[in-house]
């Protein structure tokens, strides 16, 4: 029994005790932490959390009306290159006929603020502008017809002309120039 019990010993209990601390160490100890401050903390108090968020808010505050901005920029510069990728992949459709009389076409609706692709009656695809993009004008419909932009089976458009797009926040304008001859498709700034 008695070899039992001192194994117990042994196996719980340290073999070495810890020796006691010097009392003016102690309080040298707390002294020095003292002069830490909160070096040591691991943890935020109230106050610093509400000045962080607070900062935070106003930093928010001013940037976000620019962010706006730029989002309503980005927009505008969006559409123009699709609809330029739009007016090029319909001229490359029509280029691709077989059928002669065939028409592929791009019918402009300023006041729906869309435009559609059109192969004969049938619609290929529909296209509305974001809320910040504004589809003002443009000069290809004839005395008063529909705004429409056909092109020929040689990929070459019918009547050249220019499509006004404006960025609604900011105002600036984009002009898409369109060549008879030659198809080209250019895009000018105001």
């Amino acid at each position: 029994m008695k070899k039992r019990k001192q194994c117990q010993q042994t196996m719980f209990m340290p073999a070495t005790r810890r020796p006691r601390r010097n009392p003016k160490q102690v309080m040298q100890n707390f002294a020095l932490i003292k002069k830490m401050g909160n070096f040591g903390a691991k943890a935020f108090t109230l106050v610093e959390v509400i000045i962080s968020l607070l900062f935070i808010a106003i930093i928010l505050a001013i940037a976000f009306p620019k962010l706006n901005n730029i989002l309503a920029h980005y927009q505008t510069i969006t559409t123009v290159r699709n609809l330029v990728s739009d007016i090029q992949y319909t001229q490359q459709l029509a280029t691709k006929s077989e059928d002669a009389y065939a028409s592929y076409e791009i019918e402009f609706k300023p006041f729906q603020e869309q435009y559609l692709i059109k192969h004969g009656n049938q619609i290929l695809s529909t296209v509305n502008f974001p809320p910040e993009v504004d589809l003002v004008d443009t000069n290809l419909s004839q005395q008063g017809m529909r705004e429409y932009l056909t092109f020929t089976i040689q990929g070459n458009p019918q009547r050249a002309g220019t499509i006004t797009i404006q960025n609604r926040k900011s105002g600036k304008g984009y002009f898409i120039h369109i060549t008879v001859l030659t198809g080209r498709v250019r895009v000018a700034t105001t």
